[in-house]
């Protein structure tokens, strides 16, 4: 139960590349997806490297940096074939000060580098990139009014940051001030036999309970 002041925004993309499918003996006949879509995985994880070492940062965050995460990828029917189809997901978890909007258009970037040389093989072939999620991150002065109530009424005597997102930064980005709390931890979310202690339902319950009387 502590006032989360500030949280990483997320962008969550599916990249479909589509090839031209032939026979593995004739390859320069085809466009394979998958070695296109293998080349935009690793110029995604050489970005992540370069942020990691130059940034920007922010130490209140676990990393201290935006994160860039290829999750899954599937592409390919048997090994003598030029594969003509491979679609991967990847995520941008970004700082809030950091726009991800500069990130996206890099890896735009590299698509428009890409395509022309499927183009002269197959007219079909191409790269779709499809943002299908994105969650602006959360930033909170900490003598914000919301900040000191929810310190406060939870007695906690400092705020923290989150690698995570929430609906927070959604609020905020409406105009409506929103600091996260809650029980429990995300160390125990998202997997098998997740759990919140007891001890921490309490303390919520006890937040809401004091929440209560100082809206009456």
């Amino acid at each position: 139960m502590k006032a989360v002041i500030g949280h990483k925004g997320k962008k969550s993309v599916r990249c479909h590349v589509e090839g031209h499918e032939c026979h593995s003996a004739l390859n320069h006949q085809g466009v394979n997806a998958v070695e296109i879509a293998a080349e935009m995985v690793t110029r995604l994880r050489a970005m992540q490297r370069r942020i990691r070492e130059t940034g920007p940062f922010d130490p209140g965050y676990q990393p201290p940096y935006t994160t860039v995460h290829t999750g899954t990828m599937q592409g390919g029917t048997a090994l003598n074939i030029v594969p003509k189809s491979c679609s991967f997901e990847f995520e941008i978890r970004n700082l809030p000060d950091h726009d991800p909007e500069d990130l996206m258009a890099e890896v735009r970037g590299w698509a428009q580098d890409l395509v022309p040389e499927m183009l002269a093989v197959s007219e079909a072939s191409g790269i779709t990139l499809d943002e299908h999620n994105s969650t602006p991150g959360l930033r909170m002065d900490e003598m914000d009014a919301a900040v000191r109530l929810v310190c406060a009424l939870s007695g906690a005597n400092q705020t923290s940051k989150v690698a995570f997102t929430t609906e927070a930064g959604l609020f905020q980005q409406a105009g409506i001030p929103a600091v996260v709390c809650g029980p429990g931890s995300i160390a125990q979310a998202h997997r098998p036999d997740e759990f919140i202690t007891l001890e921490q339902v309490a303390k919520c319950e006890d937040f809401l309970h004091r929440l209560l009387a100082h809206m009456c």
